[in-house]
């Protein structure tokens, strides 16, 4: 499943790079090359935002979650805060381990 969103994010990614500046060049091989300036949209591997996202959301609803209920109820509102909490600090931490660069690339032209 995570490949399958990393492969979703890379093809969406291509599509939505934006193209700033073109020109054609000629290269020290004597060919012709078309060249752009590209955003590239990259996502760290390691993941650590949301991780650190996810940790801390579910403390925050854990702890808003015990405030509501009595007995059996207080316990399900404590793990429904939790899960809820971690499940947006998750999408949040994600956030900060999203980064966008600007690349040249360049193809030959006939």
């Amino acid at each position: 499943m995570k490949s399958i969103l990393k492969s979703a994010f890379i093809v969406t990614a291509l599509l939505a790079a934006s193209v700033s500046q073109a020109g054609v060049y000629t290269n020290s091989k004597g060919q012709k090359m078309s060249c752009s300036k590209v955003k590239v949209f990259h996502e760290e591997q390691l993941g650590t935002g949301g991780v650190t996202g996810t940790a801390i959301g579910g403390a925050l609803g854990g702890l808003a979650g015990n405030q509501f209920g009595h007995g059996s109820g207080k316990t399900a509102a404590t793990i429904a805060g939790a899960v809820g909490g971690g499940l947006v600090g998750h999408n949040i931490g994600r956030k900060h381990d999203r980064y966008t660069t600007t690349e040249t690339r360049c193809h030959q032209v006939h």
